[in-house]
């Protein structure tokens, strides 16, 4: 019983054209983001190089959490976000909200990946 009054609110609800609109676009930026930060992200294991040279020595269990981090975390936040968005789309919820929160999560985890590479490097 109560698992039809669900969908029948849902069915009844008029879909919102912008708020659709609105999350393709956010949904475009959130994997463009992805795409940038997983492509520069390989590029931290190039920062190991730096310590073979130097006769101090780099952490390197740092730098490994800090490249899984800027390499692999966006692509998992991105997709968790295109998931939910599907979703809160299906269900005529506002979804938009769901991408912005996704592209500041994936700038935030890459910051910080990149900030834990840098420190481990001396």
């Amino acid at each position: 019983m109560a698992d039809e009054i669900i969908i029948e609110d849902a069915a009844a609800k008029p879909p919102r054209t912008w708020d659709f609109l609105l999350t393709v676009f956010l949904l475009f930026i959130l994997l463009l983001l992805t795409a940038l930060f997983v492509f520069l992200g390989f590029g931290f294991s190039v920062a190991t190089l730096s310590c073979a040279d130097s006769s101090e020595a780099c952490n390197g269990l740092v730098i490994s959490v800090g490249t899984l981090l800027a390499t692999a975390g966006p692509a998992v936040i991105a997709l968790a976000g295109i998931i939910t968005s599907v979703v809160f789309i299906a269900r005529r919820r506002v979804a938009f909200v769901v991408p912005l929160v996704a592209c500041l999560a994936v700038v935030g985890l890459f910051a910080l990946g990149s900030w834990l590479v840098r420190i481990a490097v001396p």
